[in-house]
């Protein structure tokens, strides 16, 4: 994917809520500019082909493809209006995609599919499954760190979940905007482990922190 999709997408959303506001009115538009864009390409595609014998030929591959490229960031622009995080909910559903094409792939267990049948693991509060986590603040600058080198693996989206998760769990409950963010990570999450959860997609958040705590305590350190 682009590395300036989302870059320009946002500079675009930036210039149309100052333009247009940010209403309902304004969200369906930008849902209708992404039908628009659709019929576009079309409309090329049937130049290309020639299938209009009073018009003929009038468009290229190249025409289509361009028009398709309105589509995609005309798509990317609409969504901005129904996510704060539209790069994750973007990347949850790909990976959902992928799983679907590689039906072999196992789901790990969860409160409602453990393995071997045994008892489901009851969820970790906010406090036991972050008893023992670094400051907040130290590890925003480890994901900053990792992004800005590329690294961006499971690791990484569950850390910055579980920090996302615990900063809004520990503030007074008027924060929406930062619980709408950890439900959209928590989410992420789930679908990247391909994982089946009932109840509360953050309680997911804190149960993989937890364990993914714990064996990093146990690993052996290496001597500098």
């Amino acid at each position: 994917m682009s590395a300036v999709l989302w870059p320009v997408t946002a500079r675009i959303v930036t210039a149309l809520n100052t333009a247009n506001g940010t209403g309902e009115h304004e969200a369906a538009m930008r849902l209708m500019k992404v039908v628009e864009e659709a019929g576009e390409a079309s409309a090329a595609y049937i130049g290309m082909t020639g299938q209009n014998p009073r018009k003929g030929t009038t468009h290229t591959r190249a025409d289509v493809a361009d028009e398709l490229c309105d589509v995609i960031i005309a798509a990317t622009v609409a969504l901005h209006a129904f996510t704060t995080t539209p790069p994750a909910v973007l990347d949850a559903k790909l990976h959902a995609v992928a799983r679907r094409l590689d039906t072999a792939a196992p789901h790990p267990a969860t409160d409602t599919e453990t393995a071997g049948g045994e008892t489901p693991q009851e969820w970790p509060t906010p406090s036991e499954a972050y008893a023992d986590a670094p400051h907040p603040r130290d590890e925003f600058d480890w994901l900053i760190s990792q992004a800005h080198l590329g690294k961006r693996d499971r690791e990484w989206w569950l850390r910055r979940a579980a920090v996302v998760d615990r900063r809004s769990a520990f503030i007074p409950p008027d924060h929406h905007l930062r619980d709408e963010q950890a439900l959209e990570l928590a989410h992420f999450l789930i679908e990247l482990d391909g994982a089946t959860v009932t109840g509360d997609p953050r309680a997911y958040v804190r149960q993989q922190y937890a364990a993914w705590r714990q064996q990093e305590q146990q690993r052996p350190r290496t001597a500098a």
